[in-house]
């Protein structure tokens, strides 16, 4: 089995510090992904994000052109998050304007997810990429890129667009693939214009439910050889 799709809340934008808003996990959904585009050449400052009492891990580093970026990128997840309405947090120590993409996913019935790698990269070219992960069969993968392109609008993407949206300064995209067999992927946008850009990818793997063995314990005063016990 693979993982499939869950929750794609609508892309939002905020200034505030911190960003929070209310996001819930459906029954089922074993991993919250929290895709992030900062404008500016300053990093987003303030720290980890959180979901009510839990802390999301940041998959690889913050991403942005070296030379004069215009924004950055950046891929947070929390795994096999309890369902249910919790206050999502990202603190915006800076007031910098960030745009966030939320995306959940499933893992197998009665499975979990668990990180599998990351990869990440950044230039000023055409064709933004985070570059190859080695995934397994049954990976989700998730990535997002930030531009400074002013007609952000690629012609497609390696995996299942999320959303693709011109900022008007800026650019960013989110997509996701899930992976039937194991091998080498490559997510990444086609978009001929050259461009500062950093992008993020996560793999998440599929841990399947423990399988449990019964064992038969008896004692030699309980009179019974093993013949006995069938």
């Amino acid at each position: 089995m693979a993982h499939t799709i869950g929750s794609l809340p609508a892309r939002a934008s905020s200034a505030g510090n911190p960003i929070t808003f209310s996001q819930a996990v459906a029954a089922g959904e074993t991993l919250l992904v929290v895709m992030l585009k900062v404008n500016g050449a300053t990093d987003r400052a303030g720290g980890a994000l959180t979901w009510g009492t839990r802390t999301l891990t940041q998959a690889n580093s913050t991403q942005k052109a070296v030379t004069t970026p215009e924004a950055s990128t950046e891929l947070w997840y929390l795994l096999n998050p309890s369902p249910g309405t919790q206050t999502l947090t990202i603190p915006n120590t800076g007031a910098l304007t960030v745009f966030y993409q939320v995306a959940l996913a499933r893992a197998a019935a009665g499975g979990s997810s668990a990180f599998n790698a990351a990869n990440g990269g950044n230039a000023t070219s055409a064709n933004p990429t985070p570059g190859a992960i080695d995934c397994l069969a049954g990976d989700i993968v998730l990535a997002t890129v930030a531009s400074g392109a002013t007609t952000w609008a690629p012609s497609a993407q390696a995996g299942t667009n999320i959303q693709n949206t011109d900022d008007g300064a800026h650019g960013g995209g989110t997509q996701y693939s899930t992976r039937a067999a194991a091998g080498s992927f490559t997510c990444g946008w086609t978009f001929a214009t050259s461009d500062d850009w950093g992008a993020v990818a996560a793999a998440f793997r599929e841990v399947p439910p423990n399988a449990l063995e019964n064992y038969k314990r008896v004692r030699v005063a309980d009179g019974l050889s093993t013949a006995s016990l069938g």
